[in-house]
């Protein structure tokens, strides 16, 4: 029986059933894939291989896209730049992280994207508000990186090994001799080991001693430790208090020795200017001194050389006397200050003798010369009869200083009222000589000549 089916129909029947089933089969595979997508280009800097087309783009695992096209930025060429496709739903900011990672066993390299603040704005919404594309910055590849730094490593590891094959070569012959003097070294230990077990023995019987002696360091600290503690603390504070005191005093009484210094200075300067005024005198007195019998001047001078060996005799006995003075330090304070004012007499009388002397240079000056000269012979044997006289009686001085140290200086007391009281007495003296210079000379009252101050013709 003969079918009268029409096999044009049934063929494009069955192609359209296959296509309709294919094409359901297609959709069905790519529906969960196609969803709203966006570009996102990632820099690369340094090395991006193993990505391709088609690599995959993942965040936190999850693939959101796929790599599109790989190439070099023209204006960096240390850069590659991969442009992808990814979801456009993809949380996407600036604190996201992008790594060029490796998709297990078979190499393959993916984009691997993690991280992100939510709170922050979405890359894709910035991008679309500029008209740019969104970009973001991925690291190399861990592995690149790693096979980058074993490079590296074997590098230098190939160097330093020709550096110590090279100091291998150098330190050869010094170590060698190295080993050679340690070879000798353990020899003489082992000629010498008797020695050394005498050293050994005599080290430890030291030892031992330290030991002693420790023990009795113990015991002394311990004793200084009892001493130290017997101290009265309150009797140190006392001294240390009486020390202060006895600066503070001192330092007071410091502040008198400036007034004393500058009556010394005032007194000082007096006697440098009537030195001045002795040494014009004095070169007119040699004059007068050249006409003198020399006999008669080496006769008084012998006189006044024995006078020194008694001198001598009597300095000893005043050496004495300085220890009886030191004995009697309180007294002597008084005594300075009475010599203080002392020495303020003395400036003001050697003022008043620069005037005198002054006055003697203009009398020498005068037409009474010859006179001057007999009347300095007479002075210089009355001076000689002094030196016999003082010489025969030198025993009988020394023995008064002797009687003067055992007295103390309760004596000197009253030498000083004494002194105190000739100064006085010079200082009348001076005025007196002041109103007749030629008394020092001729003696007695004598005459002062007078002038009218008339001028003659």
């Amino acid at each position: 029986m003969e079918t009268k089916a029409n096999y044009v129909l049934v063929g494009f029947f069955t192609v359209l059933a296959i296509v309709a089933a294919f094409g359901f089969v297609y959709w069905t595979a790519a529906v969960g894939d196609r969803g709203e997508t966006a570009l996102l280009r990632f820099r690369i800097p340094g090395s991006a291989s193993g990505l391709s087309r088609g690599s995959a783009v993942l965040f936190n695992g999850v693939k959101v896209g796929d790599v599109r096209r790989v190439y070099l930025d023209l204006n960096n060429p240390s850069f590659a730049i991969a442009d992808a496709e990814v979801d456009r739903l993809t949380p996407i900011t600036h604190s996201t992280k992008a790594d060029v990672g490796l998709a297990g066993l078979t190499g393959q390299a993916n984009i691997e994207m993690r991280g992100g603040d939510p709170s922050e704005q979405n890359l894709f919404d910035l991008a679309e508000e500029k008209d740019t594309v969104a970009e973001i910055e991925a690291s190399p590849s861990a592995v690149t990186n790693l096979l980058q730094t074993a490079q590296s490593l074997l590098t230098r590891a190939d160097s330093v090994v020709s550096q110590l094959e090279g100091f291998t070569k150098d330190a050869r012959e010094p170590l060698t001799q190295t080993i050679r003097n340690v070879e000798r070294f353990s020899q003489a230990l082992e000629s010498n080991a008797d020695g050394i077990d005498d050293f050994l023995a005599n080290v430890s019987k030291l030892s031992e001693t330290i030991s002693g002696v420790s023990g009795q360091l113990d015991s002394t600290l311990k004793a200084a430790e009892e001493l130290i503690k017997s101290v009265d603390r309150e009797k140190v504070a006392s001294v240390v208090s009486n020390f202060e005191q006895f600066s503070s005093r001192l330092d007071k009484a410091s502040e008198n020795f400036d007034s004393v210094v500058k009556g010394v200075d005032q007194t000082v300067r007096s006697i440098q200017t009537f030195s001045e005024g002795a040494n014009q005198t004095l070169t007119k007195l040699d004059g007068v001194l050249d006409s003198v019998d020399p006999d008669t001047v080496k006769a008084a001078l012998g006189n006044f050389g024995e006078a020194s060996t008694a001198f001598n005799q009597a300095a000893k006995n005043i050496a004495d006397v300085s220890e009886t003075v030191d004995k009697r330090r309180d007294d002597i304070d008084k005594f300075i200050s009475d010599a203080s004012q002392l020495a303020d007499q003395l400036n003001r009388s050697s003022v008043r003798l620069d005037s005198v002397l002054a006055k003697l240079d203009g009398m020498l000056d005068s037409g009474d010369g010859e006179g001057i000269v007999e009347e300095a012979r007479a002075t210089l044997k009355s001076f000689r009869q002094m030196a016999e006289t003082l010489n025969a009686r030198v025993n009988t001085i020394s023995g008064g200083l002797e009687r003067f140290s055992g007295q103390g200086l309760r004596e000197v007391e009253a030498l000083v009222r004494d002194a105190r009281r000739s100064i006085n007495r010079i200082e009348s003296a001076v005025s007196d000589f002041e109103q007749n210079p030629q008394r020092i000379i001729t003696g007695g009252d004598g005459d002062i000549r007078r002038y009218d101050g008339r001028t003659r013709r």
